[in-house]
């Protein structure tokens, strides 16, 4: 009985030590936008200005959560891989679905004075913190 009392503590301890692994939170700090000319390299796809229903994702690809936690008082829209994805709003957190993986993310105030980006994969679960 102690034997398997013992396996099942060593197996617990073992899936919440993998489990930890995989969290990855990452501090994201600010920074000023340079004005430019031209439009935000960082930005491929903006927020819809029509109402054009986007395709239903397949449901045969892997999805990850992305999460993000807004420390700022400022409005954030979400991109990632250049893609549009939501707005956060001052001293907020939420999460984004991704059905493909994803390499970057990319955040800008509303009014586009202040940015942030990172790298990231689905390899982990992410948590952005915008400070």
């Amino acid at each position: 009985m102690k034997k398997v009392f013992l396996t099942l503590v060593i197996a617990m301890f073992a899936l919440t030590a993998t489990y930890a692994q995989g969290k990855k939170d990452v501090a994201v700090t600010k920074k000023k936008v340079e004005a430019t000319r031209g439009a935000n390299t960082n930005i491929k796809v903006d927020v819809p200005s029509t109402d054009v229903e986007a395709p239903k994702p397949s449901k045969t690809r892997g999805t990850c959560t992305v999460a993000f936690t807004n420390n700022t008082g400022y409005y954030v829209k979400v991109y990632l891989d250049g893609t549009y994805k939501g707005t956060l709003s001052p001293y907020e957190s939420g999460s984004v679905t991704v059905y493909s993986g994803y390499t970057t993310i990319y955040c800008i105030t509303t009014g586009g004075t202040y940015d942030w980006s990172a790298a990231g994969n689905c390899e982990g679960t992410y948590t952005y913190a915008l400070n």
